[in-house]
């Protein structure tokens, strides 16, 4: 080995441990952060099935029972409207028949923090077109990394702010995830725009009668923690009409709804994906790029050590007794 070679490896060992430093922290400390960022774009469609549900025809007044339903909730990103810390996301909502009647339709627009998911209050945001309605709690899913524990959650059906609690780690189409749920209500959800027959709910001595829509519900969602998507969602929704003094006069809807089987494994397909390149770049890339500069640190160590002459090296080998004897 050539002096000249013997200086040139050790910059160069400087420099690739250096080299393998900065990436470590750069996919740590800046590719990682912004992995865990909710884009401004975003188109999302997420159908919930029912194979058995009861509905009132609110033009007709007739009730259907054993009718299978699909709520279709379909998500875009107004990129425009967005910045570097908040996004804006508009949601429709639609529940209909298996024959393409409408049930029930709802739509909001929502600004969110992209990093904490919770909403922000500006940007033109509305609920049913009713922008007065302040929608607070996490808008649409949870933050990356998520954790085992509740969390405010807006619910645009109700109106309102829900504890989302943590209930146990389960496995989804082969991706570990958290569950959640939260139960509420009956809560008044609308005022029918007129009076309904009394025939409809029960009354038949009253001509007509006013009645409101209150809701109960239950959802329970899987999320996968890493990236905070959701997998699999479940609802339980009930409706009931009340006439003003407050009795429960008819159901007026009444299903569970899930995730689709194709479409949960769809989710879970994509949320490992984001979980392997959250892991890959939060963990698995900086602890290779470590231990590959501990490997090339201890190859500099053994190229720093004082190399003796060939001369001290054989009176090193001689035994001491020689040595006399050597001149």
């Amino acid at each position: 080995m050539t002096d000249a070679f013997v200086r040139l490896r050790r910059p160069l060992l400087l420099a690739g441990i250096a080299f393998l430093i900065t990436v470590g922290a750069l996919f740590h400390f800046y590719v990682y952060p912004r992995t865990t960022v909710v884009p401004l774009e975003q188109t999302r469609v997420q159908r919930l099935v029912s194979p058995s549900a009861t509905y009132l025809d609110t033009a007709t007044f007739r009730l259907h029972r054993d009718v299978p339903v699909q709520n279709t909730v379909a998500v875009y990103g107004d990129m425009q409207a967005g910045d570097d810390r908040t996004a804006v996301w508009v949601e429709f909502s639609s529940l209909d028949t298996r024959d393409g009647e409408r049930v029930d339709y709802h739509e909001r627009r929502t600004a969110f923090d992209r990093r904490t998911g919770l909403a922000v209050d500006c940007c033109g945001a509305y609920v049913d077109e009713d922008p007065g309605v302040r929608q607070t709690g996490l808008a649409f899913r949870l933050p990356a990394r998520a954790e085992p524990r509740s969390y405010a959650m807006f619910d645009p059906l109700l109106r309102r702010e829900e504890q989302l609690r943590f209930e146990r780690e389960e496995t989804v189409a082969g991706v570990p995830a958290y569950r959640y749920t939260y139960s509420a209500g009956p809560v008044k959800t609308a005022d029918l725009p007129g009076p309904v027959p009394g025939t409809t709910v029960g009354m038949p001595e009253e001509e007509r009668v006013a009645v409101a829509r209150y809701t109960e519900i239950t959802r329970t969602i899987w999320v996968e923690p890493e990236s905070g998507l959701t997998v699999r969602t479940q609802e339980r929704r009930r409706d009931t009409l009340r006439t003003p003094d407050q009795v429960e006069r008819l159901v007026a809807f009444d299903a569970d709804l899930t995730t689709s089987t194709a479409e949960v494994h769809a989710f879970a397909e994509e949320a490992a994906r984001f979980r392997r390149w959250m892991l890959l770049t939060r963990e698995w890339i900086p602890l290779g790029c470590a231990l590959l500069a501990v490997l090339l640190a201890g190859g500099y160590a053994i190229g720093t050590r004082p190399v003796r002459s060939a001369t001290a090296q054989h009176q090193q080998q001689v035994p001491g007794h020689d040595l006399a004897n050597a001149g």
